[in-house]
């Protein structure tokens, strides 16, 4: 896999949307099925939470992930969510609970695949153990921005996280929309690259060899609300504190 080898040289890797489209379990015969699902996927972002924690105009849902020995993946709320002060000085220390991902989500077969697939790259990556040591997060998260309210993550600035290993998958970006733009740096003084999730599907996959962040999010027109929606999958071993 190409792109477990560019995570593991270059510290992060982007992998486009066509390779997550052509997977068997995304590469449906029918395509009405698959723009179902998909919409399904899509609805999912407008029932979700603002963010209570942090301030940026960020809606949220989160479920945490197993595997059974028979490879099915179940879903839950296993271990607290709780970011360290060292890399989330903002928000960090503070367990944050959010409303689980309901089971029409967790079960949606384009989410199944994409979690299937990011798992298998994290087996193939083998750096950070074997997923039975890992815990599993998957994060929605819509970024809602006006021309007067911007959306941001938290923290704003270049940083590192909790987890290993994490995914950032697009489901879609409003035409309307400024900024969203990812940024990967050495160290917090110098910008590597600059990337933009631009199509269904489009990953950004980064580990804790580089820094990384995205750029505010805003809308072109006064009185239009732009959005970014995106799957964040995070890995991260479980030894220390939960992320």
């Amino acid at each position: 896999m190409k792109h477990v080898n560019h995570l593991a040289a270059g510290g992060y890797a982007f992998i486009p949307g066509s390779y997550y489209q052509a997977l068997p379990d995304t590469h449906y015969e029918n395509k009405d099925i698959f723009l179902s699902d998909l919409e399904q996927l899509k609805l999912a972002y407008e029932s979700l939470t603002l963010d209570p924690y942090s301030p940026g105009n960020r809606w949220r849902g989160y479920a945490q992930c197993r595997r059974d020995a028979e490879g099915k993946l179940f879903f839950g709320h296993f271990t607290a969510y709780k970011q360290t002060k060292k890399y989330n000085p903002d928000t960090g220390g503070i367990i944050r609970q959010y409303p689980l991902l309901p089971e029409n989500i967790t079960a949606n077969r384009l989410m199944q695949a994409i979690l299937q697939d990011d798992i298998a790259f994290v087996e193939a990556y083998e750096r950070i153990g074997a997923l039975e040591e890992l815990t599993v997060g998957i994060h929605l998260f819509r970024y809602e921005a006006q021309c007067d309210a911007p959306a941001y993550s938290s923290p704003v600035w270049l940083h590192k996280d909790d987890e290993d290993v994490v995914f950032v998958h697009l489901i879609h970006a409003s035409a309307n929309m400024l900024g969203g733009d990812n940024l990967i740096a050495p160290n917090p003084k110098n910008i590597e690259r600059v990337l933009r999730l631009e199509n269904l599907f489009d990953t950004l996959v980064v580990n804790h060899d580089k820094y990384h962040a995205v750029t505010p999010v805003g809308c072109r027109e006064p009185g239009e609300t732009a959005v970014r929606d995106i799957i964040l999958v995070t890995f991260q071993r479980t030894e220390g504190e939960a992320a």
